[in-house]
């Protein structure tokens, strides 16, 4: 009778728990399916195009998840004309619909573009982005609300010692003050009241800033004590777990060179060790530099522009050069794309190049360069003068890269701007997009799979004054649009944004395995 009792107490206890497990099954369902119907539908993505009155652009729009629906959304720097405020000098766009979601102040144009991380423990990462008038600002990704400005006050812009630079595009480096966050590097510099061949300039420097509290933790002039205008690119050559920095010195009148330094140098407040990799003579480097291997060692080489119309390939192993392309009568204010523009597997570089000198700068000229040669393999001079970087993609998908990019058109009418693909297999050239009144000079558009439905958008901005290119003195609007295409996206593109699909000026794509 005692074995049958305890068996008895057994299958009940089994009951209660089997009730119990049910139970807590039915109560987590339950809430499921509350939080599910409370959610509210997704937000369906289409097509869309928003203007802003009274702004301009020198910023490309980046790309990140502010609303946390799966659709990547826009940021970009704008502005009035120089050396005026304005409410609306960052602005971030939905990118399912183009509604605004916040706009930011600065006191000058903001011309660097963003890059992201998540310092407030909410999921929803933060901007970092930088302009003229010393203005470098981290927002809060939620509603634009200033967390740190580097400078929080007006400066005295007379004052070399001031800091009152210009900040360039920033890029993170590993955790500096172990706080758990990865900082920044930004180049600081450019003497905005300079005269333009005054050589009497102070020197550009190179910053580490704490992405948490904007705390500086690092600061070294340039080695040459030149000016310096060039967004950084930061990578491990060697493998070594040393970071080094490539960046540029010099302007549109004024020589620099280009240098290579240890991330760990410049944490000791000292560039002076820094390897001088080239010489612009008479002028500077400006547009940031791409890294990308094309001696097929495993390590990044350097491709770079000089203001003078060059294009330089330096080996990232021995700093040795690897060839040099030359354009008579022409200036290069703009980056390179990458991609695999030729039937070899070394990657290939496309330009633009300004024909005339600063500021007397009328059209513009196209190249694309052999990455294993340096051999011209393409040239073409299509539209007036503007300096946005071309994207790579491969948009017919016959195994070949092609490349896109803004082109400006002047008629009777005034000034136009409309997207332009270089099909480089097939020898052609086609617009896509619509035709806008209006120009962009320097704004690079944005390639890629916003809404994760596997076909590719495009994101590209124009300044609507049809009458005045730079417009420099008055600013008519900002137009920000958003194609959808039927192009797929079966892999990460190669080269889809300003400085790379990464933001960070390094090519990782091969030829059959698509980017990293």
């Amino acid at each position: 009778m005692a074995e049958m009792k305890t068996s008895r107490i057994g299958k009940s206890t089994r009951k209660i728990l089997l009730w119990f497990v049910a139970l807590v099954v039915i109560a987590l369902g339950i809430a499921w399916l509350y939080e599910a119907s409370s959610r509210p539908e997704p937000k369906p993505s289409r097509p869309w195009g928003v203007s802003f009155k009274r702004l301009g652009t020198l910023s490309s729009p980046r790309l990140t998840d502010l609303t946390e629906d799966g659709i990547l959304d826009v940021v970009m720097g704008a502005g009035t004309v120089e050396f005026r405020h304005s409410d609306s000098s960052i602005v971030a766009v939905d990118g399912a619909d183009g509604n605004l979601l916040w706009i930011a102040s600065a006191r000058d144009q903001i011309f660097g573009s963003p890059v992201f991380q998540d310092v407030t423990d909410d999921d929803v990462p933060e901007v970092f982005i930088g302009g003229r008038s010393a203005e470098l600002k981290a927002l809060d990704g939620t509603d634009g609300e200033v967390l740190w400005e580097y400078y929080a006050h007006e400066v005295n812009v007379t004052k070399s010692d001031s800091g009152a630079y210009n900040f360039f595009s920033p890029q993170f480096v590993p955790d500096q003050d172990n706080d758990g966050y990865r900082d920044l590097i930004i180049a600081a510099g450019g003497y905005v009241k300079a005269l333009p061949n005054d050589p009497h300039r102070p020197a550009g420097k190179l910053l580490v800033i704490s992405s948490a509290t904007g705390k500086l933790l690092a600061s070294a002039p340039t080695p040459d004590g030149k000016e310096i205008y060039m967004s950084v690119v930061v990578t491990d050559f060697n493998a070594d777990g040393q970071l080094e920095i490539v960046f540029g010195t010099g302007g549109e009148t004024l020589g620099g060179s280009l240098f290579k330094a240890s991330l760990r140098d410049l944490m000791r407040n000292d560039l002076s060790a820094a390897t001088q990799l080239e010489s612009g003579d008479e002028k500077g480097f400006i547009a940031p530099p791409v890294l990308a291997d094309i001696t097929a060692d495993g390590v990044y080489d350097i491709v770079a522009n000089s203001v003078n119309g060059r294009m330089v390939a330096i080996d990232g192993v021995t700093g040795k050069i690897l060839w040099r392309i030359s354009i008579p009568g022409t200036e290069a204010y703009c980056s390179i794309a990458v991609g695999y523009f030729t039937e070899d597997d070394v990657p290939d570089f496309f330009t633009n190049f300004g024909v005339g000198i600063w500021p007397d700068l009328d059209r513009s000229i196209q190249l694309m360069v052999n990455g294993k040669s340096g051999e011209i393999m393409f040239q073409d001079s299509l539209g007036t003068f503007q300096e946005s970087t071309p994207v790579t993609c491969d948009f017919n998908q016959d195994g070949v890269d092609d490349a896109l990019f803004s082109v400006n058109y002047q008629n009777r009418s005034g000034y136009s701007n409309q997207l332009v693909v270089v099909d480089f297999k097939n020898d052609t050239i086609y617009h896509t997009g619509p035709r806008h009144y209006g120009a962009n000079v320097a704004s690079t558009p944005w390639i890629g799979d916003m809404d994760n439905d596997n076909l590719m958008e495009i994101i590209y901005c124009n300044e609507v004054n049809p009458f005045d290119l730079l417009s420099i003195n008055f600013k008519e609007g900002l137009k920000i649009t958003k194609l959808k295409t039927q192009i797929p996206v079966k892999k990460p593109l190669p080269w889809g944004a300003y400085m790379g699909s990464n933001y960070d000026g390094v090519f990782r794509a091969t030829r059959a395995g698509g980017a990293d």
